[in-house]
């Protein structure tokens, strides 16, 4: 079972529905939620089980393969990246391991924080049938909180599960590795808490949660954090619900700022602003004094100085989930998991790079649905969690993809 706070990211999938709701509509769509919750958009698919066609009756909708074949067809699925498909490899057929974020410490060591194990529920294929897939819920026996933290080498095997601290983690929604910590000491971050743990996952150091806070009511203590970033001097920045909550490099709380709203510097929230439903990502250039959050149900990127004086926003972003700058700080890379796309902003004027959008809202192969996370690894190569599709994708640069799409080395 999953934890009660998620009950809030229904109405988050509601706004997910809203924004893709002309395309799903269209083939009388579901849009399942997180663990067994479900959206229905038909009340056909609300009284039926769609169980996918076989390769027989259409075999069109099981096409994974979009290269051009002497430099004829082909099909941008994945921008200027190729998907890999089996990675990474199942532990048991027909199962499949969540991921909502990736820490690509190298190539062959990538660590991917889920909800779990689960049996697979969506069939990877295209065209309406598939949507219409979707319907299906998982029963209690489908899904068990196991593997919520995994290492994976490079072929996609698994060849770490850390199981030991399930306990103390009520939910995951991203995973880092503090680059400014010698000891390089590997952080979670659970929707009501930071777990830090050693580098090689054997040894739990610390947990924050609401009782390290100033709490304006001690009887409800409160404490969102969906994700995290570092300043160059150490503190930690945690943000979630309709606030960005800052640390000393102990994990000592300094100070929080934001109120909900939708003017310059407040943040959006739907229902009490629990975790899911408020501020999602969060990058930091310590070198310009600009932090970047970004403000999803208010459909926009907001910038603060480090001590969360209000700079400025970058309004008409359906729903960003993931932002990331690149190694240089000049460009931010966004993930709208409302559109399924990514793009590229010059981080200090705002503005759209022409032609760096792509992406593809699907269930197969390289297609994209919840675009929750994203990262790259030392060889270039794209690691992407997916909020609806409960999967984690490797893709690898295509020798003919667009450079000013390929996403690069990020901070």
């Amino acid at each position: 079972m999953m934890p009660a706070h998620n009950e809030s990211k229904s109405k988050v999938k509601a706004l997910l529905l809203v924004g893709l709701g002309s395309t799903l509509i269209a083939v009388g769509a579901w849009f399942p939620g997180r663990g067994a919750q479900a959206v229905a958009v038909s009340q056909e698919s609300s009284q039926a089980v769609h169980e996918p066609p076989s390769r027989e009756v259409n075999p069109s909708t099981i096409h994974d393969v979009y290269t051009p074949v002497d430099g004829k067809g082909g099909e941008e699925v994945s921008g200027p990246y190729e998907a890999v498909k089996g990675w990474p490899k199942p532990l048991v057929e027909g199962w499949s391991v969540n991921a909502e974020t990736i820490y690509a410490e190298s190539p062959d060591r990538i660590i991917a924080v889920g909800r779990g194990f689960h049996k697979n529920a969506w069939p990877t294929y295209w065209g309406p049938a598939a949507f219409r897939g979707l319907g299906r819920t998982l029963a209690p026996e489908d899904q068990k909180r196991e593997h919520m933290v995994v290492v994976y080498d490079r072929n996609g095997n698994m060849v770490e599960s850390w199981d030991q601290w399930i306990p103390i983690l009520p939910d995951v929604q991203l995973v880092e590795e503090n680059p400014y910590d010698p000891e390089h000491h590997i952080w979670i971050a659970t929707d009501v808490s930071l777990v830090e743990l050693t580098h090689d996952g054997k040894t739990h150091v610390k947990t924050i949660d609401a009782k390290d806070l100033p709490q304006a009511n001690p009887q409800k203590p409160r404490f969102v954090v969906e994700h995290f970033a570092w300043a160059s001097n150490g503190d930690l920045y945690a943000s979630g619900g309709y606030q960005v909550t800052k640390f000393s490099k102990d994990g000592k709380y300094l100070s929080s700022f934001g109120e909900p709203g939708n003017g310059p510097g407040q943040f959006g929230i739907m229902g009490q602003g629990l975790a899911g439903a408020g501020i999602h990502g969060i990058a930091i250039d310590s070198a310009r004094n600009r932090l970047y959050i970004d403000d999803r149900v208010n459909s926009r990127i907001e910038v603060f100085d480090l001590n969360g004086k209000y700079l400025d926003q970058w309004p008409n972003i359906p729903g960003p989930y993931c932002i990331r700058l690149t190694k240089d700080g000049r460009y931010l890379w966004v993930s709208d998991g409302y559109t399924q796309k990514v793009m590229k902003y010059d981080a200090l004027t705002g503005k759209l790079i022409p032609g760096s959008t792509w992406g593809t809202m699907g269930i197969a192969p390289g297609a994209i649905w919840g675009f929750h996370f994203f990262t790259t690894d030392s060889e270039g190569n794209l690691y992407v969690g997916e909020d609806m599709g409960w999967r984690i994708q490797k893709m690898v640069p295509r020798k003919d993809g667009s450079p000013i799409q390929l996403i690069g080395p990020l901070m």
